[in-house]
């Protein structure tokens, strides 16, 4: 009997380590497959976020190549056609010059200046001009040739007056500068 006992222990302790460790299995296989849908559904979310800011890096790469190709040379013909301040001491002398190319009568007068804004943008010199011809032809490609003024320039106020047979034109406008 006594190889009987003690084949009855041995044989309880082992199914008792066997159920144990089937139980420990079957404790980790019920709390990873709760963790595995968790984690799946952590992954799947990362996944979606990744390609979203994979995207707009993309985005951004392709912004910067449009900027690097394009827009910088769009910047340097704006830097060309918006003077410094300084570059407009010769302003008058550029009105005047276009008056020759017209063979027109030309008066010239600086009607005030808006400063720069600190924050960015652009300043203005007003003007004034007064062009006077026999006909209205010269009068015409003056104000043709403002259209196409080597600076950045607006034309506020434009009026037209006959005298005599000549024709004078008051311009009042402004030059931008950067």
């Amino acid at each position: 009997m006594w190889g009987m006992n003690h084949f009855r222990k041995r044989f309880l302790t082992e199914l008792g380590i066997s159920l144990l460790i089937v139980i420990a299995l079957l404790g980790g296989i019920l709390f990873f497959k709760g963790n595995v849908s968790d984690y799946a559904a952590k992954i799947v979310t990362d996944r979606a976020l990744l390609a979203g800011r994979t995207a707009s890096v993309s985005d951004l790469a392709s912004l910067r190549n449009q900027y690097n190709s394009q827009a910088s040379n769009d910047m340097n013909v704006l830097h060309n056609i918006i003077p410094s301040y300084d570059e407009l001491i010769n302003l008058n002398q550029d009105f005047q010059s276009l008056a020759l190319q017209n063979k027109v009568e030309y008066g010239f007068s600086f009607s005030g200046e808006t400063p720069k804004p600190a924050e960015g943008g652009l300043g203005s010199i007003s003007f004034n001009l007064s062009i006077t011809s026999d006909s209205l032809r010269p009068l015409g490609s003056f104000i043709n040739s403002l259209q196409s003024f080597r600076y950045l320039n607006s034309i506020d106020n434009v009026s037209i007056k006959s005298d005599n047979g000549n024709f004078t034109i008051s311009i009042a406008g402004r030059v931008f500068y950067r």
